[in-house]
């Protein structure tokens, strides 16, 4: 039996403005080829990474895992 997962109601000032709920039915994986066409067909702005930068130019990639 799935696990169903309830919807969360999202606040703002403590009044709820939207509502996060699971997509049901929904496949939890695709083939490789499929994903590659979705994600390369939805990329970010490319100004997006030099934005993010200047408002946290610190990184962890320093960090040892």
């Amino acid at each position: 039996m799935p696990l169903r997962h309830p919807p969360i109601t999202i606040t703002v000032d403590g009044r709820p403005v939207a509502l996060l709920t699971p997509i049901v039915g929904r496949t939890r994986w695709m083939p490789r080829e499929t994903f590659v066409q979705t994600v390369l067909a939805h990329q970010a702005d490319p100004a997006l990474r030099r934005n993010l930068d200047s408002l946290a130019p610190d990184t962890t990639d320093e960090l040892s895992l």
